[in-house]
């Protein structure tokens, strides 16, 4: 039995994490009582406009609220903001100090500033703090400012002292309106890895907001190479002795080695008041004895909105006939759906809706891998501008579906461990439908777990516009499509925090879908990004391999002008194995960032694959391209800083490319990017693949323009993308 050590939060003021803010006696001088700080309206148009905090307290000597409102009277204030913010109100008299926030949300602009990053090196710093620079990269903005009293810059970097734990603010404004991001450099703590050892913290993701008082996932890695895995048993090994979780400088959790899944250590905590918070973990080793903290993720918790309506549950929801649930609130009349530990089941024809509705504590407590909605419909599911929160998984199989715009937070309750499904793991959403109606799940954010598609049709997961991204951020999440028709999986961003520890690391599973089409996404981390690719795989951007970064394991993928970059590949880039048939790769380009422990780029042992017109570069080791098995056609390939024989065979095909493709300026790492701004939608996937078709696009004079193979019409380039003549086919990184 696995058991986890919470700490008792003793002794703190009432503002502090766990404390009672708000539940002070004001006839016995305790501190003050704020009942509710709202923003409205909670949502505004792109460009912002005006928005009026109200607020209710009692028993304060003056009552504050920050971003430039200042002291305020009565009960309430008008702001006006152009990008989404945080307000943060606080109350205060001799006995004490309490904060509560809130949010107002500003919906981005096409033609607003794009912070790409925003960053502080080093974030830890020793007691004393020390030498800070920040770095940020920005596009389509007229003015920076940086709050903490560095106001206007210019540039991409300033360097500046540091003596306390701080978080900074850019702001980047143009005519459109305002963007932001945050960077934390953190004062008195030790650096995140020393000697092989390394700490990580995974859930929650940077950017993450939560309905206060709040409940919160959290997962770290703290990894000891020292200490041989599945020792003491099998499961365990390779970790620090415990590992801490702290929430700004509160320790909440304590998590012994001998609980460990592996290095990766994980629990929950509850009652997280509203505030900002720095999220990190602490690895504490011995053998030798060191110290090692991780950088922290940035969450906000935010008091919840002023609910038109409270829906409470006392039993389950059973459908049945033509008998269906629906619930539909608006942007500014929110519903709140409590649970109470019940479930949505049944099989009907009516429809289910849920519009504007928060729903916490839906499904059975004691079996979190169990659906909290479970519905089968001859109807239609509509899931839209609803948030799940403390909920076990949702499943639906529908007639017609709309599951748009919803947040699936990290700390659903759903298992999330050691292998990738059940019971460890489980998705946060499972659909289904084998009907020919139209289902659609896009613009979605999903914090922990995965989304499972299966034996399903006429699926679109993601879509054309900026809106229709589904943003994927943090452990085992993924999109998993299994023996589907019809399918497509478009300008989608889902990065799978691993660090290995965790067995089978899986991002985008796609098997027994020969007919789905993927295109335009990002897929970032775990031990292979893409498996079971039988289908039409183009224009994506596949980061960060553990072992493999795709899997060509099944008959007809065709796989062309993706880019591949970073990580170990320690077993092969692109691995062709159980014997596929007609595996067509071409126009890719192969970034191994010079990673020692590259295996292979390609590697093959059997099936019959066509291999032409890809640039392969970086690899420092021999036999970029490994053959072990099967039948390999290859030409019009070029091989750029790679290590030779480029064949494991020393074939030499006859038009291959020589020479320097002269890219812009490829980057030296897989992904550095604000992954806050992507969660928030301050930045889009189109501006990610925008910027890597930039800088992975060949310059004036570059071998790999117009010199791939005749085959892929006028203008062929080596690689997956273009310069010089036209091609049509030459679309990565373009909409």
């Amino acid at each position: 039995m696995r058991t986890f050590l919470l700490l008792a939060l003793l002794g703190l003021a009432p503002s502090c994490l766990g404390g009672k803010s708000g539940s002070g006696d004001e006839i016995g001088g305790g501190p003050p009582v704020i009942a509710s700080f709202t923003a409205s309206p909670a949502s505004l148009p792109a460009g912002g406009g005006s928005v009026t905090l109200a607020w209710s307290v009692t028993g304060a000597d003056q009552i504050t609220i920050d971003q430039g409102v200042g002291a305020v009277a009565g009960t309430q204030v008008q702001s006006d903001i152009s990008s989404t913010t945080v307000f943060t109100l606080t109350a205060s008299n001799a006995a004490g100090t309490v904060t509560q926030s809130a949010i107002a949300t500003v919906a981005p602009s096409a033609n607003a500033p794009v912070i790409l990053w925003f960053t502080a090196t080093p974030v830890n710093l020793p007691a004393g703090g020390g030498s800070v620079t920040l770095s940020w990269q920005v596009q389509n903005a007229t003015s920076l400012t940086i709050d903490q009293g560095i106001g206007a810059v210019t540039g991409t970097s300033k360097t500046i002292t540091v003596t306390t734990t701080t978080i900074f603010t850019m702001i980047a404004s143009n005519g459109s309106g305002a963007v932001t991001a945050v960077a934390a450099v953190v004062v008195g703590q030790s650096p995140s890895s020393r000697g092989g050892r390394s700490v990580t913290m995974i859930a929650p993701s940077s950017g993450e907001l939560f309905l206060a008082p709040t409940t919160l996932r959290l997962v770290g890695s703290a990894r000891d190479p020292n200490v041989y895995t599945n020792s003491p048993s099998p499961g365990l090994g390779g970790n620090a002795s415990k590992a801490q979780f702290f929430i700004d400088d509160t320790l909440v959790l304590e998590v012994l080695g001998s609980n460990a899944e592996y290095w990766i250590f994980k629990g929950f905590v509850s009652a997280i008041p509203a505030g900002r918070h720095r999220v990190w973990v602490r690895g504490i080793y011995v053998s030798p004895a060191d110290v090692l903290d991780s950088a922290p993720m940035i969450v906000d918790v935010v008091g919840p909105p002023a609910y038109a309506q409270t829906v409470t549950l006392s039993a389950d929801v059973t459908l049945s006939g033509s008998t269906g649930y629906e619930l539909v609130g608006s942007a500014g009349a929110r519903i709140r759906l409590n649970g109470n530990g019940h479930k949505i089941a049944g099989t009907t024809s009516g429809p289910l809706t849920l519009k504007f509705v928060d729903v916490f504590d839906l499904g059975d407590r004691a079996d979190t891998g169990s659906p909290s909605i479970n519905v089968t419909t001859t109807g239609a599911v509509t899931i839209e501008d609803s948030a799940f929160d403390t909920s076990n998984p949702v499943r639906a199989t529908p007639e017609t579906a709309s599951i748009r715009r919803n947040v699936f937070r990290s700390n659903m309750r759903q298992p999330i461990g050691q292998y990738p499904g059940p019971p460890s793991s489980h998705p946060a959403v499972q659909v289904g439908g084998s009907t020919t109606g139209i289902k659609v799940f896009a613009g979605n954010n999903v914090g922990a777990g995965w989304v499972q598609i299966d034996a399903a049709k006429n699926w679109r997961v993601g879509g054309d516009a900026d809106g229709d991204s589904n943003i994927l951020i943090g452990p085992r999440v993924g999109i998993s499509v299994q023996n589907s028709t019809g399918i497509q999986v478009r300008r989608n961003y889902s990065h799978h925090v691993y660090t290995g520890g965790w067995s089978q690391g899986a991002n985008f599973e796609l098997q027994g879908s020969p007919n789905m089409t993927v295109e335009h996404n990002i897929v970032y981390g775990s031990s292979w990004p893409v498996r079971g690719v039988g289908c039409e795989f183009r224009y994506n951007l596949v980061l960060d391999a553990g072992h493999q970064w795709l899997w060509a394991d099944t008959s007809g993928g065709y796989i062309h002008h993706n880019v591949f970059a970073g990580g170990d590949s320690d077993v092969g880039g692109v691995y062709a194995l159980y014997d596929p048939q007609n595996v067509r790769i071409l126009n890719n380009t192969f970034d191994g960032q010079g990673r020692s422990s590259i295996s292979a780029i390609l590697k093959m042992t059997g099936g019959t694959v066509t291999l032409a017109s890809n640039l392969f570069m970086n690899d420092p080791n021999p036999s970029a391209v490994s053959i072990t098995g099967g039948t390999l056609t290859a030409d019009y390939n070029l091989f750029h800083n790679c290590a030779a024989p480029k064949y494991s065979d020393g074939r030499a095909p006859a038009h291959d490319v020589a020479g320097n493709p002269m890219l812009t300026a490829p980057p030296a790492v897989p992904f550095d990017l604000d992954e806050a701004g992507l969660w928030r939608r301050t930045i889009t996937v189109r501006d990610a693949l925008s910027l890597y078709r930039t800088r992975y696009q060949p310059k004036p004079g570059s071998a790999a323009t117009d010199t791939g193979d005749p085959a892929g019409g006028a203008g062929n380039d080596v690689g997956a993308v273009g310069s010089g003549a036209v091609n049509a086919a030459d679309r990565f990184g373009q909409f």
